[in-house]
């Protein structure tokens, strides 16, 4: 008994076990997560090691090179690239896809073990870190009101933050803006000098003096106590009373009086010192950047944020709003309900063109059926994958509608055949059905393996391969149900439910037959047409074919004037640009700039909803406070809320984009899409191992494609830095060995009195809050001063620093980069809308060879998306022809022959042709999404040959 046959006796199981089917696929809709792209596994690690007090080329010589020597022998490590700067050294690591990061992990360890002796032993340990993509915020919001921005951060550090990263799906909620609350004691150097102590000494004794230690346990009758010292200040009184020292009575030499922090500092509660500012249309505010757990879904966590803004609003003081100024959610919602609506007006589409060409309500309706059922199993099988609905899932789903019906229509019409014969139902329905399953299993298995190698090699394509292997499984598992639905489902509903329909209506009469009689003469003239058409070919064999080449080799040569792009771009409400002023810029002087740019956008941007700025930041694995970098965003009005004449993305970025070079000393790129797949940038890589050589190679490159290369690309930046304005201690070690006085204790006492030093953390309404001793602010407004920094000797003896050692004004290195063990410099360039990748590489060689000398200790070359685009086509072409050479052997065991795959094969190619004209015509640029398009191609023309080939040989 066949499988058709089983499931047509027993009909009642078979439609239960459909319907249970179904109805966990609805159930998977709704717990399934939702994103713009799929999960990806990015094979990049990091190693971070901080080393205080190091400058770029120590921290190089001396930890980078020395762990660069020992991980370079990584299994699976395809590029190693390092920056060194000062206080720490970050090791990024790309390993090949597919490298199982746990494993690669402890093998880092090992290697770093190898080398910890040669080390550094005032160095930190290195701090292994695994890159995520979901790192990236999903959400801004903004706490704004008529309160100070330190009032408006206490507020969202107490009350917003906590409840917010306590909902579903949120990782974190990062806080920028405003001061953080903090006790300040700020000492005069005259008060330090006439008590002979120091800002460490007194740092010292306050964090002494506060602190809880336990002293065991005793027992007593017959309980226990557990013995505490409990010595953390109630109060700020607590904190001003702590005796510092002590000084002989100015009556009594005999008699000691106590030196309270009160006699020699103020203390008060203040805030720490400014490292970020945020903005909202002119005005202070804090900003909360929010940021998923990863595998969560997006949208999900999102609407859980603003369900929960909903009900803070109530819990805020009167005046204080939460704004939701940016969020890539409503991109990621708009998108997939764009795609998931294409899929219901592609199914619609499919059952409306069925009707015309059965014209059978029951038949329509029975093939019609197979396309959700197959969907919602396919969403099954989908969330047992463990795969998400985004935009390539979906669009895999969309591209596989049209097939879902292939192997439906086949066993119906059989059937069909067999009742027009007089067959019973029940009869026809196993007889038609078991007639095809081997020619729809053939048919199905040939689209198969047009998808099956990118599964098997998804490895090999990177990036591409995580994120398009998700549109293979899909068709793959949606060309599966439509074989299920086809040998179980239809056969059961044609048993029960195909009825013979007359073929000649007796009314002839009537709208219904006009319609009839309309359709057949169109399907008529559609035969005869097609016969002459074949007959004409025929006839002019030879011809034919030339024309046919000719046409296949004007679609090649017209691909360099149609021109490459590696992904298409993505749309987006909002428009961001980041700016970076030389290192040492002051806080002030970016928070200026980036007030002119607020002024631009005013005066050029129409349809603005938001403008926000944030000043200033710390990168996640920066070793410092960044005061000469910001960033402005203007967020603008979806494309259903925009007036006629207000900007979109495109617009805004085109008036914007004039003004990059009005700005002094400001470098200017606008910020990546975060739902955008590819950065677009082009890098021009200077490699040598001679530093300055590699950094005035770079500048001279920078300064070129300034000038020269306009049309082609924009944003050009480097890395090379011109260094941070530093004052340079200069030690006479000789006399600092004759005061008593050493390297370290030097150090440590400068960076405190300028810098402040966190002594202790003073417990206020719950919260812990730094205790910082520093110099008075009077006392440090100019270098002189350091001249006035004294040093306490072993002797208990305040040495001033002119005593011993100058300083000297100079610029440090900021960063050196290195790549595979060779310093490097990146100059950076994004292609001029509308040019092609191909020529603006092809142009930028140029320019560079014509203007910089060769020289062979320096190397240049060109990564960036024209790199990754050539190298997913050789690898997707790999992917065509393997896909092509599993289809021929399939084929060629279905057909018995190798002459019939053969020409089936040849077809293939010649779909070039068609593809190139429409690009032409609608003027868009190939891309990977074009590659996989012309892959979906491939089993829609093999299915249409198989088919042609198959009824010419009857």
């Amino acid at each position: 008994m066949t499988f058709s046959e089983k499931c047509v006796n027993k009909p009642v199981t078979t439609l239960l076990i459909f319907f249970i089917m179904v109805a966990l696929g609805v159930f998977c809709i709704f717990d399934m997560p939702v994103d713009m792209y799929p999960d990806m596994d990015l094979p990049y690690m990091l190693v971070y090691t901080a080393y205080d007090d190091a400058g770029p080329e120590e921290v190089e010589q001396s930890l980078t090179r020395t762990m660069e020597s020992s991980l370079s022998g990584l299994s699976g490590l395809k590029k190693m690239q390092s920056q060194s700067q000062s206080g720490a050294s970050i090791i990024f690591l790309e390993f090949d896809y597919g490298t199982n990061l746990d494993t690669a992990a402890i093998e880092i360890r090992d290697k770093i073990d190898i080398v910890r002796s040669y080390l550094p032993e005032d160095a930190d340990s290195p701090i292994t870190l695994k890159l995520d993509p979901s790192m990236m915020p999903i959400m801004n919001i903004v706490v704004q009101g008529d309160l100070t921005p330190e009032e408006l951060r206490t507020i969202a550090e107490d009350t917003i933050q906590p409840r917010l990263e306590q909902l579903d799906g949120v990782a974190s909620a990062n806080v920028i803006g405003g001061r953080e609350e903090s006790i300040n004691v700020d000492i005069p150097r005259d008060r330090l000098e006439a008590y002979g102590l120091s800002i460490s000494t007194i740092a010292q004794m306050i964090g002494a003096q506060n602190v809880q230690s336990s002293g065991g346990t005793i027992t007593s009758g017959d309980k226990n106590y557990t013995i505490k010292t409990s010595g953390k200040y109630k109060s700020l009184e607590d904190l001003k009373n702590t005796v510092i020292t002590y000084k002989a009575d100015s009556l009594d030499s005999s008699r000691l009086v106590t030196v309270k922090l009160r006699d020699i500092a103020d203390v008060y509660d203040g805030y720490k010192d400014e490292s970020t500012l945020a903005y909202l249309d002119g005005k202070p505010c804090v900003m909360l950047m929010i940021q998923k757990q990863s595998g969560k879904n997006s949208v999900t966590a999102a609407k859980n944020v603003r369900k929960a803004i909903v009900k803070l609003k109530a819990d805020l003081p009167a005046g204080v709003e939460l704004v939701e100024t940016s969020n890539t959610v409503d991109i990621i919602e708009q998108t997939i309900n764009e795609v998931v609506s294409s899929v219901v007006q592609g199914a619609l589409l499919a059952v409306a063109v069925l009707f015309i060409f059965l014209r059978s309500l029951k038949s329509t309706f029975i093939i019609g059926l197979s396309i959700p059922i197959s969907v919602f199993v396919t969403l099954m099988l989908m969330y047992f994958k463990g795969m998400t609905i985004n935009m390539i899932s979906m669009a895999g789903l969309l591209l596989g509608i049209g097939m879902l019906v292939d192997n439906s229509i086949v066993v119906l019409e059989n059937i069909y055949a067999y009742r027009q014969r007089d067959a019973k139902p029940k009869v026809a329905a196993i007889l038609g059905s078991q007639e095809m399953v081997t020619s729809i299993t053939a048919s199905t298995l040939t689209s198969v393996c047009v998808f099956l190698p990118m599964i098997l090699f998804r490895k090999k394509l990177g990036i591409m391969g995580q994120m398009f292997d998700s549109l293979a499984y899909t068709i793959i598992f949606s060309l599966i149900c439509s074989l299920i639905v086809a040998i179980a489902l239809v056969p059961v509903l044609c048993s029960s439910y195909l009825k013979i329909d007359k073929i000649v209506d007796e009314r002839k009469s009537g709208i219904g037959y006009g319609i009839n009689q309309a359709f057949n003469k169109f399907f008529l003239n559609l035969d005869n047409g097609y016969a002459k058409g074949v007959r004409f070919v025929l006839h002019h064999r030879k011809t034919f074919i030339i024309v046919l080449v000719c046409c296949f080799v004007l679609s090649i040569v017209s691909v360099k004037f149609v021109g490459f792009i590696f992904m298409p771009e993505s749309a987006s409400n909002t428009v961001g640009i980041e700016v970076e002023l030389p290192m040492g810029t002051t806080l002030e002087v970016t928070e200026d700039t980036l007030r002119t740019l607020e002024e631009i956008g005013k005066k050029e941007l129409v349809g603005v909803k938001y403008t926000s700025v944030t000043v200033g930041g710390t990168s996640v694995i920066s070793a410092s406070s960044e005061t000469n970098t910001g960033a402005i965003t203007w967020t603008l009005y979806e494309a259903k809320e925009r007036e006629k004449g207000w900007d979109n993305e495109k617009s805004a970025k085109d008036k914007l984009r004039k003004y990059f070079n009005t700005i002094p000393g400001a470098t200017l790129s606008f910020a990546t899409n975060s739902n955008s797949a590819s950065s677009g940038e082009m890098s021009i890589d200077i490699r040598s191992n001679d530093l300055d050589l590699v950094r005035n190679t770079a500048a001279q490159v920078e300064k070129i494609l300034k000038e020269q290369a306009t049309e082609l690309v924009t944003e050009v930046s480097s890395d090379v830095e011109d260094g941070l304005p530093q004052a340079e201690i200069v030690v006479d070690r000789d006399r600092m060995y004759e005061l008593g006085l050493n390297i370290y204790n030097v150090g440590s006492e400068i960076n405190a009195a300028i810098n402040g030093k966190t002594a202790s953390r003073y417990t206020k309404l719950g919260d812990d809050i730094d205790v910082i001793v520093r110099l008075a602010e009077k006392d440090k407004k100019k270098l002189a001063d350091l001249d006035q920094v004294s040093v306490v000797n072993s002797m208990g003896q305040r040495i001033p620093l002119s005593s011993f050692a100058r300083y000297e004004e100079n610029l440090s290195p900021v960063t050196i980069l290195r790549e595979d063990q060779s310093r490097i410099v990146h100059v950076t360039a994004k292609p001029v809308s509308g040019v092609s990748l191909d020529v603006v590489q092809t142009g930028l060689l140029k320019i560079i060879n014509d203007n910089i000398p060769k020289d062979d200790a320096v190397t240049i070359s060109i990564s960036g998306d024209y790199e990754d685009m050539m190298e997913a086509v050789v690898n997707f072409g790999a992917i065509i022809i393997l896909a092509a050479a599993l289809v021929f052997i399939v084929m060629a065991s279905q057909f018995e022959s190798l002459i019939d795959p053969f020409i089936v094969i040849l077809t293939i190619p010649f779909s070039f042709i068609g593809v190139m004209m429409t690009y032409a015509m609608v003027n868009q640029r190939l891309s990977v999404v074009t590659i996989m398009g012309m892959l979906v191609l491939v089993g829609t023309i093999v299915n249409n040959g198989i088919v042609l080939v198959d009824y010419t040989n009857l």
